[in-house]
């Protein structure tokens, strides 16, 4: 299972928007519980990566409060079109999405809005 099951229309209104501000980007997680620490070695190289690419205000991950195999993932970007970079970028696509396929439990939810 996949972190983001299908982005598919998140990256149609990347593409279609004329919206040119600030977007925000929150991820829940479901990670297998026998796999958080294999998931949490993922997420440390994602925010590694992620932080260095053009556009993004902020990247975080963060674990809930009540379930230990919940996470959050809380971006913001520049543009719509700096969102679409980095959906679009190998190492999420061919790396990230792939590899944590075999960590989650099940799909995530995600929100994607409008800043300021």
């Amino acid at each position: 299972m996949s972190v983001m099951e299908n982005v598919s229309d998140v990256v149609s209104w990347l593409k279609s928007t004329s919206y040119t501000g600030k977007v925000g980007l929150t991820v829940k997680i479901y990670v297998d519980p026998t796999k958080i620490e294999a998931f949490k070695d993922l997420v440390s190289e994602h925010l590694t990566t992620s932080l260095k690419e053009p556009g993004v205000i902020r990247f975080s991950a963060n674990r809930d409060y009540e379930r230990d195999d919940v996470f959050w993932f809380v971006e913001e970007w520049e543009s719509p079109s700096a969102l679409l970079v980095h959906l679009g970028t190998e190492w999420f696509r061919d790396g990230y999405l792939v590899r944590s396929r075999e960590l989650c439990a099940a799909p995530g939810q995600r929100a994607l809005y409008l800043m300021g």
